[in-house]
């Protein structure tokens, strides 16, 4: 009859087995593991390769004008875009530079900025291009002869044909013989305008570089060839828009002289009845 194992002989078997099947189980998750992290490399690599070679394709194909997109015109036109950035087209998208465009057409167009962006998917040039806004026309003299146009707040000029229609009919009002020795006296009067009670219509500068006023109720106001006093002046004329209907009878006011705010000075005409 042959002896029973003992129960100690089979706890020592039971162990080695689960030993064994505890480590193929462990080497069959971490060669599991192991494929999945290498599915995930080589997928990745794979789409970053693919994107890359997309993304050079697009890059280097030639782009026009006709793939340019613009924002913010109003009077400028797209035409007016096209011409100052003929020497950028045609391209391909790393070799255009978007400093270079902007740059390029503030010197080139009335514009206070420009913006410009390369977009790759699909390859195209955004534009976006902020106008400078007149505010009052202007004449000056260029080349020995008269030329017009209008000015923006900041006293930069703009030539008339970059403005659009609907704005021009909307501006009262006007600089004669604008010129840019005399740009900082202009912005100060212009920002001020809305403290003149009798609503400010023309600005001029006589060849002696001095500065008078047309205003709704005076024909000309002298302020001389600076605005250092610019605000006692435009007080002192307030006042005496107030009290000159009811001191003056019969006349009217050719000239106030306002170089000096603290005696301003009058010039004044007969109106003519005509009762007879």
């Amino acid at each position: 009859m042959r002896p029973l194992k003992s129960n100690k002989r089979k706890n020592r078997e039971s162990n080695k087995h689960n030993r064994i099947r505890t480590h193929n189980f462990s080497y069959i998750f971490q060669n599991k593991n192991f494929l999945i992290e290498l599915w995930q490399l080589v997928f990745f690599s794979s789409t970053s390769i693919l994107l890359i070679l997309i993304f050079l394709n697009q890059a280097w194909k030639t782009i026009n004008f006709d793939q340019t997109k613009i924002t913010g015109l109003s009077g400028i036109t797209k035409n007016d875009i096209k011409k100052n950035t003929s020497i950028f087209y045609p391209k391909n998208l790393l070799e255009l530079n978007p400093k270079e465009i902007e740059s390029h057409l503030i010197k080139k167009l009335p514009v206070k900025g420009v913006s410009v962006t390369r977009h790759f998917f699909p390859p195209e040039i955004h534009l976006n291009v902020l106008e400078r806004e007149p505010i009052a026309f202007a004449s000056r003299v260029f080349a020995n002869k008269i030329e017009k146009g209008m000015i923006d707040i900041e006293g930069s000029w703009i030539p008339l044909q970059f403005v659009n229609k609907s704005k021009k009919n909307q501006i009262k009002l006007s600089i004669e013989n604008w010129n840019p020795n005399k740009k900082e006296e202009i912005i100060l009067i212009i920002k001020n305008r809305f403290i003149f009670q009798s609503p400010l219509q023309k600005i001029k500068i006589n060849p002696l570089q001095e500065i008078s006023l047309k205003t709704e109720h005076f024909d000309l106001v002298l302020l001389g060839s600076g605005t250092d006093r610019l605000i006692e002046q435009i007080n002192k004329l307030n006042q005496l828009q107030k009290s000159l209907p009811n001191l003056l009878i019969n006349t009217k006011v050719k000239v106030v002289d306002l170089i000096d705010p603290t005696k301003p000075e009058l010039k004044i005409e007969k109106i003519l009845s005509n009762e007879g």
